[in-house]
């Protein structure tokens, strides 16, 4: 992991309370969009999203991320399912909450609005092999469950 990312998990593991996450799955034709840090090519894939706040409902929480993060806007999202995620950075526990969203966007020539970010297109027949994160997540959209799934459990040592 780098740098960045380890200050981050440090952060989130020394608050000692579940962080709540939303994220969006965005599914077009045979691939999912991904992102990953720039400055570690060999850091995991992760959904797009964020950390719920104060004020926010799922869907603008979920549509700010978007907006922030890519040049895509969001057209419309489904609730998919909720994913509790336990996993150790750093010999760190951390644990979240994570709310997935089928998401449907106004264009398919995603870019990143952020330097640190960039958006990959993963073709689903592949992603047995691709470090995409929560794990359990990667599995339903291989074998197709990530549809009719409504609670996943991820815990990794």
């Amino acid at each position: 992991m780098t740098f960045r990312q380890d200050q981050f998990f440090q952060a989130v593991a020394s608050r000692r309370i579940p962080r709540v996450r939303v994220a969006g799955i965005v599914v077009d034709r045979d691939s999912v969009l991904v992102q990953q840090p720039t400055d570690d090519p060999s850091a995991c894939y992760a959904f797009i999203g964020g950390e719920y706040e104060l004020g926010d409902t799922f869907e603008t929480r979920l549509r700010k991320e978007f907006e922030e993060e890519t040049n895509a806007r969001l057209i419309e999202c489904e609730y998919l399912f909720c994913v509790e995620n336990h996993f150790q950075h750093n010999g760190n526990s951390v644990q979240q909450t994570e709310h997935l969203f089928l998401v449907n966007l106004d264009r398919h020539d995603v870019e990143s609005r952020e330097s640190h970010l960039d958006q990959h297109w993963l073709r689903i027949a592949e992603l047995a092999t691709a470090d995409l994160r929560p794990r359990v997540v990667r599995d339903a959209l291989i074998d197709g469950t990530y549809l009719t799934r409504r609670y996943l459990l991820q815990t990794e040592a």
